[in-house]
């Protein structure tokens, strides 16, 4: 069957589209793997090493639940699957943050109850923004080693499902820095807090500059075609992050008592 010239054409521009988009993902995944490899040694001493805990089985979920979904997101160029491994992930790294919160507001259950019906109110709002500006993907016919799946039609209005996340991280955040804060006003020292709070800075500026900004950026400036260019990397920096984040809480911990952490 013939195809015309300017249906070949739109094609090829979205071939192009997704090649970009497959490449931005694989750079993200080398990423992912390279901090894999880095730290695997601390992994093994923190995680694989000592009694099973709730925070272990978080990290290993957090980590190559990471991994595996970004493995087949550059082998089957699906962004649209991606868009929810995007919110698990989100999701699994929200819980970490706020276990560190509840744990430095000494196991506050008010606090806990509001935050977790915080995130769950975020999460639903996010999932609604995703399923009104995703379209199912559309497959390439096979023309001359032309295939793949895109979805030409994504909104630009799809940045909307960052601002619950980057509300939900700032919060967490500004509740470390108020705790800090309240402590140093009291002139309460706390070796320990302190890591914790440099790590929640550290994430949130982070996630925010370095992610959530760049994929606004991309979504609303870039052509059409390439308006996910950056979901791989909202997918591989809260996965890396979220992991760094319980690998130095177990490091300070564990060193600090000298024996493995029960976190």
């Amino acid at each position: 069957m013939s195809v015309a010239p300017q249906s070949f054409v739109t094609m090829a521009k979205s071939g192009q589209c997704l090649t970009v988009t497959g490449y931005s993902a694989l750079a993200s995944l080398v990423v992912l793997v390279y901090d894999h490899a880095i730290t695997f040694d601390a992994e093994v001493m923190n995680i694989w090493r000592g009694p099973r805990t709730l925070g272990k089985l978080l990290f290993l979920w957090t980590r190559y639940f990471g991994l595996s979904s970004l493995i087949i997101q550059v082998t089957v160029m699906s962004h649209g699957s991606l868009s929810n491994k995007v919110l698990i992930a989100s999701v699994s790294v929200d819980i970490i943050l706020l276990t560190r919160v509840y744990a430095v507001y000494n196991r506050n259950k008010q606090l806990l109850y509001g935050m977790v019906g915080f995130q769950l109110i975020t999460a639903a709002t996010t999932i609604v923004l995703y399923v009104f500006y995703i379209p199912a993907g559309v497959g390439l016919p096979s023309i001359h080693n032309l295939t793949g799946c895109a979805s030409p039609s994504v909104s630009r209005n799809l940045g909307a499902c960052l601002f619950p996340r980057i509300a939900s991280e700032a919060i967490l955040c500004l509740l470390m820095l108020y705790k800090q804060w309240d402590r140093y006003r009291n002139e309460i020292g706390s070796s320990q807090l302190k890591p914790l709070v440099q790590d929640s800075i550290i994430y949130f500026f982070r996630s925010i500059l370095a992610v959530h900004l760049t994929n606004l950026l991309v979504l609303y400036l870039a052509p059409r075609g390439l308006v996910l260019t950056a979901a791989g990397w909202e997918f591989a920096i809260p996965c890396t992050m979220g992991c760094r984040l319980l690998l130095n809480l177990f490091n300070h911990y564990g060193s600090a008592s000298g024996q493995h952490t029960t976190l």
